[in-house]
Order: structure tokens, then C-alpha cells, then sequence
């Protein structure tokens, strides 16, 4: 009998010692652990135990290593001229949430395509994306954001670049030439345009469909239409810069046949913009589609001159709205033309601002 009570005060002093080895990680002995293994009665199963603690702490510490890569910054180098493909960068880092920076040189004929966030594409001296037929250069989609694209020309295709689906790309120091429908904007797409030149095209700027483009501190010029807001997209041509910031200038949209048009529910807003020497009309509303002339952000205001037939001509149920006194349209042939069942909103004071000096009359058939 006291052969037996020794053997079991030897047996509680072993699970005391298991615990005090296996510390806080291992529930006790006498307890089922977290794999409601049977508990450990000797000496020889707590070390399995141990062991298979230590097994799963190393992959637990491998998951946690792949986790942090996938976060990390990563950069690459694409020659497209030299075989060199943007989209198989993207496509490597598909599963990656770490910022992504390509540094594109070259002629890409690719349409690259954007479908994750926190893509930067910077062009290298004289890069240029080029798209053909239908195609366009550049698709942003998925909801992608924290999307920049910096330094690239843009020509051919349908379409430089395409944002769609909840996504936003910020544009910088870009070139788009010789396309059909310039940048465009749809689905709930959201676009910064800043610093750049858009030219030669057929539609420079094009909204659509809930699509939002900001055109700060850049040109759009010898397009057939500079900027198209059609089916409830909205175009704001504004000094107001993608950091929120005031640029130095809006935007300045001349030498177009048609220097805007919102057409089918679409809205152009300007703010400390230039509309110039556009030769049918300056700007263009109809089929209950608005243009809005906002406050000044960076003090300038908004300048309409030097259009060949109307500076800004409102029909078919579209409006204008005057946010307050500060535009200029001079030196066009008409002012302000309203035909029937348009809309013509003044601020407080009844003026929408310096309205003189147009060849053929600077307001007609506008009632407020």
C-alpha cells in the first residue's frame, strides 16, 4: 500500500513537472489540449507534445512570413519594346496587397488591364502605350484604387484608358492623341486628370453612365469634342487639383470643334476655367443635361472667349446655372443662347457675370 502511494505521489510530481515545462502554451496534463488529444500521463507525451507545438510555431511562423510578403512594397522594370509585358507583372502580383510600382519603357501594344488597387505605372522617357482597333490602352476595373498613372503618351485604339466599376485612376503628365474616345469614365469610375494634354482626338474627355472625371491644370485641344458628359456622367473642369489642393490653373479646353458638350442627363461643372476658340460652340447643354458655373477656388474664374458661333448655347430642356458673378464671356459671336424650354439659373443679384463684348449679342431668348 505504500508502495502504490508512492507511485502516485511520483505520478503527480511528473504533471507537475509537465506543466511547469510546458508553461502558458499547453493547457494542463489532466485537460484535453486543442486537438482533444487524450492527456498526457508520462513523461514521453508531454515531449510529443511539445514537439508537435514547436512543428505547428514554425508553419504558424511561415503563414505569418508569406502574409507580411504579400504586403510589401514591390517594384519592376517593363521594356515592352523588348517583349516585356506589363500585364504579366500585374498578373504576378495579383494575390499581392503591397503597393505595386511599374516603370514602363518602350511601346506597349497591350491593353493593360488593372483589377487590383495600389498599381503606380510611370513611363520612362518617351513610353508610350498603343492601343488598335477597338481596344484601349489601359482598363481599370474591380473597384481597383490607388491607381496612378504618370508620364505615359496614350495614342490609337478606341480609347486611351477606360475606368470603370467603382475603380479610381489618378492621371499625371499624360498624352492622349489620335484616339476615338480620349479617357473615358463610366459605371461609377472615377478619374483625376492633372498636368496633362489631350489631343487630336475625336472626344478628348468622355463621361458616362455615373462616371466622374476632374480635369485640373491641363489642355484639351484640336479634338472633334473636347469633353462629352453623356447619360449621367459629369465632367468637372476645375483648378481644383487631385490632393485637393489649388493648381495654378483649371483646365483650358480650346481650338475643338466643339469645346463641351453634356448631352442625356450629363453635367460639365467648371471652375477657373478656360473655354477658347472653339469653332461651333463653346459649350453645349441639352436633353436635360446642365452646366454649372462654380465659385472660384484659386481666384481666377471662369473665362468663355473668342468661340466662333456660341460661347455657351442651352436647348432641348438642358440648363445653365450660375453659382455667382465671377464668369467672363467676351469676344464670341453669341454670349449666352437660350432656346426654348431651357433652364437659366442667376445667383443672388441677377447677373451671371461679365457677359459683353460678343459680336452677334451677348444674351438672347434667356429667362431666369
Amino acid at each position: 500500500m505504500k508502495h502504490s502511494k508512492r507511485r502516485l505521489g511520483l505520478r503527480h510530481l511528473g504533471m507537475a513537472a509537465a506543466v511547469i515545462l510546458i508553461g502558458d502554451g499547453i493547457v494542463a496534463a489532466h485537460a484535453a489540449d486543442d486537438d482533444d488529444e487524450p492527456a498526457s500521463t508520462s513523461f514521453p507525451d508531454v515531449d510529443q507534445k511539445i514537439r508537435r507545438l514547436k512543428k505547428r510555431v514554425r508553419q504558424l511562423e511561415t503563414d505569418v512570413g508569406q502574409l507580411q510578403a504579400l504586403n510589401l512594397p514591390a517594384e519592376a522594370d517593363v521594356n515592352c519594346s523588348a517583349g516585356g509585358s506589363v500585364n504579366a507583372v500585374i498578373a504576378a502580383h495579383a494575390n499581392s496587397r503591397g503597393p505595386l510600382t511599374i516603370r514602363v519603357s518602350g511601346t506597349c501594344a497591350e491593353t493593360i488591364i488593372v483589377n487590383r488597387s495600389d498599381v503606380t505605372l510611370v513611363g520612362q522617357a518617351g513610353a508610350t502605350v498603343q492601343a488598335a482597333g477597338t481596344n484601349f490602352g489601359l482598363l481599370v476595373d474591380d473597384g481597383s484604387n490607388h491607381v496612378n498613372v504618370a508620364d505615359l503618351r496614350f495614342t490609337g485604339g478606341q480609347g486611351a484608358a477606360a475606368v470603370s466599376k467603382g475603380s479610381h485612376v489618378i492621371f499625371t503628365n499624360i498624352l492622349v492623341e489620335q484616339t476615338n474616345l480620349g479617357v473615358v469614365s463610366a459605371d461609377n469610375g472615377t478619374i483625376d486628370i492633372t498636368r496633362s494634354l489631350i489631343r487630336n482626338n475625336n472626344i478628348g474627355v468622355y463621361a458616362a453612365r455615373g462616371g466622374v472625371t476632374l480635369v485640373s491644370n491641363s489642355i484639351v485641344e484640336n479634338n472633334t469634342t473636347g469633353l462629352l458628359a453623356f447619360k449621367d456622367g459629369m465632367i468637372n473642369v476645375t483648378s481644383l487639383a487631385p490632393d485637393r489642393t489649388a493648381a495654378p490653373a483649371g483646365a483650358t479646353v480650346r481650338n475643338n470643334t466643339n469645346g463641351g458638350v453634356a448631352r442625356s442627363g450629363g453635367t460639365i461643372e467648371l471652375s477657373d476655367s478656360r473655354i477658347e476658340n472653339n469653332s461651333a460652340v463653346g459649350l453645349l447643354a441639352d436633353s436635360s443635361s446642365s452646366l454649372h458655373f462654380f465659385n472660384p477656388i484659386n481666384g481666377t474664374g471662369n473665362v468663355i472667349t473668342g468661340n466662333a458661333n456660341v460661347a455657351v448655347l442651352v436647348q432641348k430642356t438642358g440648363s445653365v446655372v450660375f453659382g455667382d458673378s465671377t464668369t467672363t464671356i467676351t469676344g464670341n459671336n453669341i454670349g449666352i443662347l437660350c432656346n426654348a424650354n431651357a433652364g437659366y439659373v442667376l445667383p443672388p443679384g441677377g447677373s451671371p457675370g461679365n457677359v459683353s463684348g460678343n459680336t452677334a449679342g451677348n444674351i438672347i431668348g434667356c429667362v431666369p
